[in-house]
Parts: structure tokens; sequence; C-alpha cells
């Protein structure tokens, strides 16, 4: 009997996992890691680097200097922070010719009948999954954010 307690007790600890870590990104971090990224673009004119992954979450930074793609995820939520420059969001309407890029995951070149939203530093937007998204920038704008993806 004295060895069944703490057999429970280890045993609850190794099903519940670790315990989550605490993360800080402080703001001069993303400023900076926004100007490293802004040396990596891609031909869509975007860089991202994963911080790190916490359970269903991951978190990211991330760099554009120009528009992206219409987006629709099936199972994950964005919650995305601007840390500098400034974009048109569109969310929602239809993405017309959408591509399945992944297993649960949309692609396209436009969003018709979405709203759009004006965000800039220190502005956050969460896109719910399955709502089709897309940043928008103005000629010669560029724009760092933060962006925590949740499966939900």
């Amino acid at each position: 009997m004295k060895m069944l307690l703490p057999m429970v007790v280890v045993s609850m600890m190794l099903t519940q996992g670790a315990p989550a870590t605490v993360r800080v990104w402080k703001s001069g971090d993303l400023q900076s890691k926004g100007k490293t990224l802004s040396q990596k673009l891609d031909a869509q004119k975007f860089a991202g680097e994963t911080f790190g992954v916490e359970g269903n979450r991951t978190f990211m930074i991330a760099h554009r200097e120009g528009s992206g793609l219409a987006e629709w995820h099936e199972k994950q939520a964005d919650i995305i922070m601007i840390s500098s420059g400034e974009v048109t969001m569109v969310y929602g309407g239809t993405i017309p010719d959408s591509k399945t890029t992944a297993a649960g995951e949309m692609r396209g070149a436009s969003i018709t009948g979405g709203t759009q939203a004006k965000l800039g530093p220190g502005d956050v937007l969460h896109i719910p999954a399955k709502t089709p998204h897309q940043m928008m920038l103005a000629p010669g704008a560029q724009v760092t954010y933060f962006v925590t993806k949740v499966v939900e």
C-alpha cells in the first residue's frame, strides 16, 4: 500500500506531460528579428521563424514586404500582433479558385466578400479556424508581426 500512492502520483505526472514553459518575447527582440528576417525573404516577399511549440500552440515571428496569398486553416486559429509597420487584413468571405496546399490548408489569390481591417503596431487580431484571411500591403510597405497558431 505504501508503494501504491507514489506510483499513482508518478503515473499522473507522466500522463499529464511536462509543465508549460514561461516564455517572454520583448518588443526590441521582435524588432531585431524582423530586421534579420527582412534579409531572408522568399519569392512572395515573406520570411518567418518558429520560436517554439507549447501544447496546441505554435509561436512565430514573420516579416512581409508584399501582400500574401489568401489562407484558410481547417483546425488552426491565428492570433496576430503587429510589431512594426502597417497592413490591411482581409478576413471572412470566400477564396475563389482556392487550392488545397496541405491537409486542412487552402490558399488562393484573393478573397471575395471579406471585411477589411487596417492594423498597426500593437494591434492584435484573432482569426478563428475556417476563416479565410489575407494580408494586404501597400507598395513599398513592410510589416513584422508575432503569430500564435492555436489548434482548435
